[in-house]
């Protein structure tokens, strides 16, 4: 793959951002939740987060020179947890297991940064498994840094 083009999501993309689905809910998760749970909160999650009518949300899609989709990212305006300043949150980023490591996510995680300062954000903020850390160490080497970690105690 020699170009990643990036285009704002349509309502044709919608199926294509479902399939990713399963690649969110699949991601090492705590060990107290089983593939049902996790498979659960990523189904209420998507539906809630396309639901919403938020003028300063977007989704990109990303595509490769040969018209097939890669991935996506979904930003939307939030508040930062310690000011609340507004701020730009990456509220999804899935990639197609093809994908994987072809730069796609590096790419849409750059569009979402230029989202975010275009609107003048301080800040680009997001959530992520602990466990996951393929995706903890992508963000890591992508400049994001750990605020607050919330802890659980299964009883």
């Amino acid at each position: 793959m020699t170009e990643i083009e990036l285009r704002t999501a349509r309502p044709e993309d919608r199926d294509f951002l479902h399939t990713l689905s399963p690649r969110l809910s699949g991601v090492p998760g705590p060990p107290w939740h089983d593939l049902a749970a996790m498979e659960g909160f990523q189904s209420r999650y998507m539906a809630a987060t396309f639901a919403a009518a938020d003028d300063g949300a977007q989704t990109l899609i990303a595509w490769s020179n040969d018209g097939c989709r890669l991935g996506y990212v979904h930003m939307r305006p939030g508040k930062d947890g310690v000011t609340e300043e507004p701020c730009g949150y990456v509220s999804l980023l899935a990639v197609d297991k093809d994908a994987e490591g072809s730069g796609v996510a590096t790419r849409l995680m750059a569009a979402a940064e230029e989202w975010a300062r275009s609107r003048g954000y301080r800040f680009l903020c997001l959530d992520v498994f602990a466990d996951n850390r393929r995706a903890v160490d992508f963000y890591k080497r992508s400049g994001f840094g750990s605020e607050t970690i919330r802890m659980v105690k299964p009883l």
